[in-house]
């Protein structure tokens, strides 16, 4: 099979799709099969490694800014810029210039506020990334493979676009002092709450759209179509409201609500810092309402192309490092909305402490 055979089959995998005459399932086989021959040995694996390495960051980033689209585009306006080229994203200029900030990530890793005079501004990228350790003789066997590389360093860019989002959003909110209209706190979750906040972003848009990690999402529970009641004389009982089978269903097949009051619910990936698993790297206890319709509020870069190398340990096993350059910033108008609710287990860890 020739490189650019496989390179094609590749970005099919990636994407889950299959050319004619072909299934996803032998796109699959077909591009393991093209490894193997690339890497029957080490003598060729070695060989032919930068061709492997090339045929992998290619259909990633065939992959990510699609995937990167579809996490964050309804609310996010979303750029991919050469390297060394600085994504520019203008500025509606208008009544409420005055009340327009820009938070981004400084080089020092906090993040910087200052307003803006000009119509057009820049959000610069840095590089994030992982490793992932790879066995020779394993994947000789057949029990590791290159391809799956693919659908891991694709799912890990995507994650980190939704944590550079997080961050930012936190910066801004932190920094630049959100009305209190645009808040709502309180030990347990309010649906009339989020309404409110809903309410408020939806005048600066045609929607909305709730970000959220899954705890806050799993603690707002199936919406109370009519609420708790009780009757009686004197009330010795109640009537435990009425629900929307829809939530119901979907708690029941995802263990989480999607929509609440025709507001889409998005979920932020959660993971841990470490293999204690005791600190989240997304603050379980937020929520965030953005607009959709109007200028979004969200930016994000990606800068660049996937790169891929690789060290060979004592072990002779081999880890594969990729990174790339990505960056998210916020332009604020009053025109989003945050709510924290305290009831949740504050397992977080916060990389900014001064934010």
């Amino acid at each position: 099979m020739t490189i650019k055979e496989l390179k094609e089959l590749a970005v099919y995998a990636a994407k889950n799709e299959a050319p004619a005459n072909y299934s996803a399932s032998s796109v699959d086989a077909a591009l393991l099969d093209g490894f193997k021959e690339m890497c029957g040995s080490v003598a060729q694996f070695m060989k032919n490694r930068y061709d492997i390495y090339e045929i992998i960051t290619q259909a990633v980033d065939e992959v990510v800014p699609n995937k990167v689209m579809d996490a964050v585009g309804i609310f996010a306006e979303v750029q991919t810029v050469p390297q060394g080229t600085k994504a520019v994203f203008k500025q509606k200029i208008g009544k409420t210039r005055a009340r327009k900030f820009l938070t981004q990530v400084g080089l020092s890793g906090v993040y910087e506020t200052f307003r803006l005079d000009v119509k057009n501004f820049e959000v610069s990228a840095h590089a994030v990334g992982g490793a992932t350790t790879i066995d020779f003789e394993r994947m000789l066997d057949g029990a590791e493979v290159m391809s799956d590389l693919v659908e891991i360093i694709t799912e890990g860019m995507v994650d980190s676009v939704y944590l550079e989002v997080h961050k930012a959003l936190r910066a801004a909110y932190s920094v630049t002092g959100v009305p209190q209209a645009n808040r709502a706190q309180g030990s347990t979750f309010s649906g009339d709450d989020m309404m409110g906040l809903i309410s408020v972003v939806k005048g600066y848009g045609n929607g909305a759209v709730i970000f959220a990690p899954p705890e806050f999402i799993a603690a707002m529970g199936a919406d109370a179509i009519v609420p708790i009641t009780s009757y009686g004389n004197p009330a010795t009982s109640g009537i435990q409201g009425v629900y929307h089978p829809q939530d119901i269903d979907a708690i029941h097949n995802q263990g989480y609500i999607n929509i609440f009051r025709g507001t889409p619910v998005v979920q932020i990936p959660q993971s841990y810092v470490d293999e204690n698993n005791d600190k989240t790297w997304i603050d379980p206890q937020l929520a965030y309402v953005l607009p959709t319709g109007g200028e979004r509020v969200v930016k994000v870069v990606l800068e660049g192309n996937t790169q891929m190398y690789d060290f060979t340990n004592r072990d002779q096993s081999m880890e594969i490092h990729t990174y790339r350059k990505l960056g998210a910033a916020i332009l604020t108008y009053h025109n989003w909305a945050i709510y924290q609710n305290t009831g949740i287990t504050q397992t977080y860890s916060n990389p900014y402490p001064n934010l």
